[in-house]
């Protein structure tokens, strides 16, 4: 038997451990971090981005022998410490960068909503994606759904020799809307730990949009709160912050968009992170158990596979996209609940663990649309369902 501890607010894990009760012997650890007690028996640790493992937490857990992130980032993750002591880590990388994208557009339409019409002070309808890994892929079919023209940033990529990115930073500071989709580095040629700084913010459009899904650090807070009070037709949404869970209240009263790092939480990006990791660990621990499929796990939680919307009598205007994809998932409502909130880290994770059911942009369908905008809305439903690489 294989002794477990998990985080509690993993979504789907408990179902998928309680199937196999003499397999796994479980304990579950709530907030950020597991007790030493805990950790003194854990064999396989599963945890999400609000656990730092360091090498103080890996020293308490000498039975320790997995890890499991449900997530797509790994610098919450001292991996040097994990090598040293032989113990096997595996991170989810685009399990939800559907569920990110999914934002990326709803701040869209959000602003096509407030706007009305796009971002769009160049005039030439452009969009540069930092980082063209799973979710910066999600995010750029999201984007050229709305008919931006999209280039992807990433040096690292360019210079393994594909020819679908640029590394010409100017180009992104030019861009009608930027979107950061970047893991958190902080040495090396390509570092992101305050890509977005000072000078960067000072060459954006005056009503640019500016989306940070990736990670806090990617932009310094300071700097944009500085170029916020002196530019505040700047729009920014973050989903992420530099010191989260404490946040930065002077600078969220600026932006437009203060979400609580909740972009990738759909049904399916919080199960099917779940779902990977025993996956794995199944494989690894060489069990024989047959795991159900995420389409399953997913329709338990979801009142329906299909949501449609009615467009009968209305041309497929850029609003009337806007609208239904809002219907589905709307991010005012997650920037309303983390301003109504105290702002404290307790509420920034309450936040996080009550999250409610959240369908994907994929399962929009649209109806009664009159023979010319069918067309149109195919092909927007196909960039809808891009999952990322």
């Amino acid at each position: 038997m294989i002794s477990i501890l998990a985080d509690a607010n993993m979504t789907g894990l408990a179902e998928l451990l309680d199937c196999y009760p003499e397999h796994f012997e479980v304990q579950w650890y709530q907030g950020r971090t597991p007790t030493a007690a805990q950790l003194a028996q854990a064999e396989a640790l599963l945890i999400r981005s609000v656990t730092q493992v360091d090498s103080a937490l890996l020293a308490q857990a000498p039975r320790l022998r997995w890890l499991g992130t449900a997530t797509i980032g790994t610098d919450h993750v001292a991996a040097d410490a994990l090598r040293e002591r032989g113990i096997l880590f595996y991170s989810t990388p685009g399990v939800n960068a559907g569920a990110v994208g999914d934002y990326v557009a709803s701040v869209v339409a959000a602003e096509v909503m407030r706007r009305g019409e796009l971002p769009n002070p160049s005039g030439q309808l452009r969009a540069a994606i930092i980082g063209a890994g799973n979710t910066g892929t999600a995010a750029a079919a999201r984007l050229r759904a709305f008919g931006y023209q999209v280039e992807c940033y990433d040096p690292p990529r360019y210079q393994q020799g594909d020819s679908t990115v640029h590394r010409d930073w100017q180009r992104v500071l030019s861009a009608d809307v930027i979107s950061c989709h970047v893991p958190l580095t902080r040495a090396g040629t390509h570092a992101t730990h305050h890509l977005i700084d000072a000078e960067a913010l000072s060459q954006l459009h005056a009503n640019a949009l500016l989306i940070n899904a990736s990670r806090g650090s990617v932009v310094a807070e300071q700097a944009l709160l500085e170029q916020l009070q002196k530019t505040p037709e700047l729009t920014v949404a973050l989903d992420v912050w530099e010191y989260e869970p404490q946040l930065n209240r002077e600078l969220l009263a600026l932006v437009q968009y203060a979400t609580a790092h909740i972009a990738g939480h759909s049904v399916a990006g919080k199960v099917g992170g779940a779902l990977r990791l025993m996956q794995q660990l199944v494989r690894d621990f060489k069990l024989e158990v047959e795991l159900p499929e995420l389409a399953s796990q997913v329709a338990q939680r979801l009142p329906q596979a299909v949501y449609q919307y009615s467009v009968k009598g209305e041309k497929l205007s850029l609003q009337t996209l806007a609208s239904a994809l809002l219907s589905i998932y709307d991010v005012r409502y997650d920037d309303k609940l983390l301003r109504g909130s105290d702002l404290s880290p307790q509420a920034f994770d309450q936040l996080r663990k009550s999250y409610p059911a959240r369908a994907e942009l994929a399962s929009l369908e649209l109806i009664d649309l009159n023979s010319t905008d069918l067309q149109r809305w195919q092909q927007v439903q196909q960039f809808l369902q891009v999952a990322g690489r």
